[in-house]
This record gives structure tokens, sequence and C-alpha cells, in this order.
């Protein structure tokens, strides 16, 4: 795993923890797209872990798993993923 992207992640999540935070937590819409995220992933994650792909689809991946792991850290113990570990607090 590219440390470039753990430490890119360790930047971003807690951004986006403070975004959901600000709206009162994750809502529905949130935890579908962090749902759908597990097939873009499949079909296309070599483009986020090596680049390539169309011109932004990395940064558009990227973003995405973020928000998705700001998403999973309200889960009870929070998540782990990239040698990184997310837990929002209530």
């Amino acid at each position: 795993m590219s440390d470039h992207l753990s430490i890119a992640l360790s930047a971003a999540v807690p951004l986006h923890i403070a975004e959901l935070k600000a709206k009162g937590g994750p809502d529905a819409a949130d935890l579908k797209k962090a749902q759908e995220l597990s097939q873009i992933l499949g079909e296309r994650g070599d483009i986020l872990l090596f680049g390539g792909g169309k011109k932004g689809e990395a940064a558009d991946q990227f973003n995405r798993v973020a928000r998705a792991l700001a998403v999973l850290a309200y889960c009870p113990g929070g998540v782990t993923l990239f040698g990184g570990h997310w837990e929002a607090k209530p």
C-alpha cells in the first residue's frame, strides 16, 4: 500500500468527519454512497492505487474513499484501513 495514500487519507478523513458532524452525522444518502463504493473500487480500484483513467478519476475515487471512511467512523469502534484508524465521537 502506498504511504502517500495513507498520508493523504490521514488528512482528508478528519475533514469529512467534521463535515458530517456539522450536519448532525451521516444520513441515509451518505450510507448508500459508502455502500456503492465497494463496487466502484472492485471495478476500477487500480486507478486509485496506480493512477491512470480519465482526468480527475483518481481524485474522485480518493474523495469517495475518504468520505466512506468518515461515514464508517461513526460505527461503534470506528474503522481501520490502510494503517489508519478513525472514530467519530458523537
